[in-house]
Order: C-alpha cells, then structure tokens, then sequence
C-alpha cells in the first residue's frame, strides 16, 4: 500500500513555491520522525487541509 506522503501527488505538491508547498514539505519532514500512530495522524491531517486548499480554489475560481 503506498501511503500518502508516499504518493506521486504528493511529491509533486512539495515541490510547489506556495504556502500548499510549504504545508506538504512541513508535513514530510515531521514524518521522518514520526511513529506510526503520529504517521497516521499527520496523514489525515494533511488530507483535510488539502481539501480544504482545494474548497478555497473552487470559491476564487
């Protein structure tokens, strides 16, 4: 199974120059760190925050 951070997209957002880049690396790097339990939680923790970046674009558009 591959995991979030893990994921093509998410690779692919890191290397984004926006504050969703700044996120996604952030939340990489603590995951380095991170037990399985945290891993889980950052996992879903960034998944709601990247929806809601993707919320905000669709009410600007």
């Amino acid at each position: 199974m591959i995991r979030l951070l893990g994921s093509a997209q998410i690779k692919a957002l890191a290397c984004e120059e926006s504050v969703r880049g700044v996120l996604v690396r952030t939340v990489i790097k603590q995951s380095e760190f991170a037990d399985e339990q945290e891993l889980q939680l950052l996992e879903d923790a960034l998944q709601l925050l990247l929806k809601r970046f993707e919320t905000i674009d669709g009410e600007v558009s």
